[in-house]
């Protein structure tokens, strides 16, 4: 069985038309370094680390603790999320529970299939 670092890292080559041989070289890698991580070896911190720098990603995504891509950095400068987790902090559960709702039926009609809007009362 592959392990995710593997995984995600050949997912991401394949992304961007790269293959892992030349991943390796372009990050100084031995040939195939990458390779052993597929089912046997386990490579340091800092062979992540400088992975998770080349593709932009966090070295959580990496190693399959989350699913999501985007480093922290990311929502961190936005003042969107900024607003929104200032307004959060300040809310009861409650009023956190009904914010969510509103940010999910929100999101579900901005990104709905257009095609399927044909029928107002949907």
């Amino acid at each position: 069985m592959e392990s995710v670092l593997y995984t995600r890292v050949k997912q991401l080559c394949d992304e961007r038309g790269l293959s892992v041989t030349r991943l390796e070289s372009e990050l100084g890698f031995s040939t195939s370094t990458i390779q052993k991580w597929k089912t046997s070896s386990v490579p340091n911190a800092a062979s992540i680390i400088k992975i998770a720098q080349y593709f932009n990603v966090s070295t959580d995504y990496l190693l399959g603790i989350t699913d999501i891509e985007s480093i922290a950095d990311e929502f961190t400068n936005d003042e969107a999320i900024i607003s929104l987790q200032r307004a959060r902090s300040k809310m009861s559960p409650k009023d956190r529970d009904r914010m969510m709702q509103m940010l999910k039926l929100g999101f579900e009609y901005a990104f709905r299939d257009e095609d399927a809007v044909d029928d107002p009362d949907e």
